[in-house]
Order: C-alpha cells, then structure tokens, then sequence
C-alpha cells in the first residue's frame, strides 16, 4: 500500500537522498496515478510516469521541490495525464523545441567559425584540403569579403557577384571555386547549419576548355635556355619540369628522402619514390631519373642559395617546400620577351612574342613530342605522366592493368633527355 504523501515524507526522501552518492530515491503518490517524486545528492523532481497511446512508457517533468508544491505537481500531472490521453508527448514537444533552439543556433553562426568546422571535419580528410579552404576564404578567396557575416544571411546574388569578379581575373580558376563553394555549401546543408545550397543553380562563369598548346621542340629549347638566367631554385626546378615531367606540385614538393640518386651503385638506376598521397591520381609511382635529372637536382641541393639542411630540393624557407610560381613564371617570360626583341633588332625586323602558355604544358609538349619525335608508344607516354591509362579504350583493361611499365618508361625518359641535351649543345655551339 502507498503511503500518504506529504511535505514530511519529501523532506525525509530528500535527507536520505543526500546521503547515498550515485542514487536517486523516488516517492509515489497516493492520490494521482503515476506521480513520483525523485530525489538525488542535489535536487528533488516531480515526475509523471505514464504510458502514451503506442503502449510505450515515458517519464514526464512536471517540476522540481520546492518550486514546485505538492498541490501544484498533482495539477500538473493531471494536466499532462489529459494531454496524453489525447496523443500529445508532452517530451516529443520539448525534444523538438531543443533541436529549434540548436538549429537557430547553428543558424546565426559566422561563415569564418562555420569554415573552421569544415576545416577541422571535411577538408583535415582531403589530400588538397589546404588550397580548398584558401579559395574560399583565403587571400583571394571567393568567400572572403564574408567572413564575419552570418552563413544565412549569405544569398545566391552574393555568391554570384563574388564569383564573376573573380572571373574577370581568372575564369577557369573561378569556376574551380565555384565548385568549392557549391561543395561546402552542400555540407552546411548535411549539417543542418543552412536549409538550402544558395550557390546549388549557379552556372559556371567561363567555358571549360582543354588545354592543348605544346611547344615546338625549338620553342622549348628558347625556354631552356631562359630558364638558366632563374637561378635556384626555379632555374633547376623548371627545367627538371621539362625532363622530368611530373605535376608541378609534386616535383616542386620534393623532399630529399624520396630520392636514390645511385641506386645500385649506378648513376642510370637513379629512382625517385613518388608516394600516392603526393599525386592527384592517388597513385605512387616509381620515376626513373635520367642522368641529366640527376645532375639538375644535385645543383638544386649543391645550390649556396638553398637553406642548408632543408628537407626539401628547392625551398626558399627551409621549412616549407618552394612557393611563388607565378612571380618566377613572370619573370621568365620576361627574359624570353627581351631576348626575342634584341634577336629581332639585330635582324632589323619586329619581334614577336611567345604565345601565351603555361608551366603545365610542358606535360603535353612532352606527351606530344616524345611520340612524335621519339616515336614512344602513347601509353608508355600515359604511365610517365602517371595517368590513369587514358590511352587505353577498354576500360577492363584500365581496371586490371596495373603494370608500372618501369622499364619501358626509363628508356623513354632517358631518350627524352639525351634529346634535350643534344639539341640544347647545338643551340650553344
């Protein structure tokens, strides 16, 4: 039989309570079904334990002791006892009005402090995260000029605005940032820190196109011989570009343990060790080094200008791997651009300038010529540039050919250099 409950008993249940740590002791009532009182070592709660129209039992807060006086909990408990015969979970309500209070939180949040979270949860996991976070709100970023503004307050015309200003300078650049912005923006999504993508429709704002400029073989030899007036470390690391022509982040990267400039014993057997997580196909690759790459890379780390003891070949900081592509890729054109104007004075004619081109095509002018000259076979060709076997149509055969082609690449890139060498001692005799 229950016993009556009254001021008395709850205080008696609240002393003991104190008493024993890590329990809760509870007192039922005697004159509305359900109603408890739970007492613990700090506080004492009225409680309604009753069962909602599903069969399933739940616990309802009514109150705490003392606010909260008996007469007022047996008011409170038939009050929800009514709503709960009605289909109402009074918890289900209070779970609900929680999760509005998290998201109106996540809501007013600034794009700075939600960009931190992506760093930290997304990008932390991705190989190029790093350049991701610097298009969105680095220097240059797109996103930048909101760093302090509320990520909700942050609409589509904004977006779009930001976007073709940046076009204006770099269209293909713009519409890589625009897919970083849709990427991140679709994870605020996922979060439920935004309802919907503001940048989801938004077009790209330049034409995608492939690049397919290569240089002549005398066009690039004009380049090796500009590339000697550098110095280090972009003179040695452009012109390995050229023999040996891998992604320009992962030559440029390159720490000194990845190389085995003697392997064997031979200076022909030179290997660098590119590992997956260095390269945008995810794939490692073994490199053979010709003796000419040897030689460009032994004046990179013999170089007086290069920090002594620098894991890195080329490297201005000796901490961090060589930075400002763009400032030395200026300054080549510029020598390529007087020396063609002081060739073109002493012909008496105008001069005329190099077409536009890019560090990156001296891939293709390596895919291009190295089949054209060389007669190499394309997927050979592909393996050097550590492509995914573009040159092969079956796609079964991409799946399952794996071969690393080690020796057929060797001799591939040994003849490419001994061309290089050739032509550029002709130049200078």
């Amino acid at each position: 039989m229950v016993k009556p409950l009254n001021r008395q008993a709850i205080e008696t249940l609240i002393t003991r309570a104190r008493t024993v740590k890590g329990k809760q002791l509870e007192l039922a009532d005697d004159r509305v079904a359900g109603l408890r009182i739970r007492a613990g070592e700090r506080s004492a709660t009225w409680l309604l334990c009753t069962r909602l129209r599903n069969g399933k039992r739940t616990r309802i807060k009514l109150g705490a002791w003392p606010g909260m006086g008996l007469s007022d909990a047996r008011e409170a408990a038939r009050v929800k006892h009514i709503e709960v015969v009605e289909g109402v979970d009074p918890n289900e309500e209070k779970r609900e009005a929680k999760r509005e209070a998290i998201r109106a939180a996540r809501m007013q949040r600034k794009l700075s402090d939600v960009l931190d979270d992506y760093e930290r949860m997304k990008l932390s996991q991705l190989r190029r995260g790093s350049q991701c976070r610097r298009a969105l709100d680095g220097k240059s970023g797109v996103l930048k000029q909101f760093s302090s503004k509320d990520i909700t307050s942050i609409t589509r015309s904004d977006i779009v605005d930001a976007v073709r200003k940046h076009a204006e300078k770099a269209p293909m650049a713009a519409n890589r940032n625009l897919a970083y912005v849709k990427a991140f923006m679709n994870w605020c999504v996922d979060q439920e820190i935004v309802e919907a993508n503001p940048a989801a429709n938004i077009k790209k704002p330049a034409k995608e196109r492939t690049r397919d400029r290569f240089h002549s073989l005398d066009e690039l030899m004009e380049i090796w011989d500009a590339m000697g007036e550098l110095g280090y470390p972009f003179g040695q690391l452009y012109r390995l570009l050229i023999v040996v022509p891998m992604r320009r982040e992962e030559v440029a990267a390159m720490p000194v343990t990845e190389l085995d400039l003697a392997a064997d014993g031979n200076p022909d057997n030179a290997v660098w060790t590119l590992p997956g997580h260095r390269t945008k196909s995810g794939n490692s690759l073994r490199v053979p080094l010709s003796p000419l790459a040897v030689s460009l890379i032994k004046d990179a780390l013999a170089a007086s200008d290069r920090p002594k003891n620098s894991p890195f070949v080329f490297s201005m900081t000796g901490d961090t791997s060589v930075s400002g592509y763009a400032k030395a890729k200026r300054r080549l054109d510029r020598i390529i651009r007087e020396r063609r104007i002081a060739a073109a004075k002493k012909a008496g004619r105008e001069p005329v300038d190099m077409e536009h081109w890019t560090i990156h095509d001296l891939r293709t002018t390596f895919s291009t010529l190295a089949c054209e000259v060389l007669g190499a076979d394309i997927a050979v060709v592909d393996r050097v540039l550590n492509h995914v076997a573009t040159a092969t149509t079956s796609k079964i055969m991409r799946v399952y050919n794996k071969s690393e082609l080690f020796d057929r690449r060797k001799q591939v890139m040994h003849d490419w250099a001994a061309m290089i060498e050739r032509e550029a001692a002709a130049r200078a005799g």
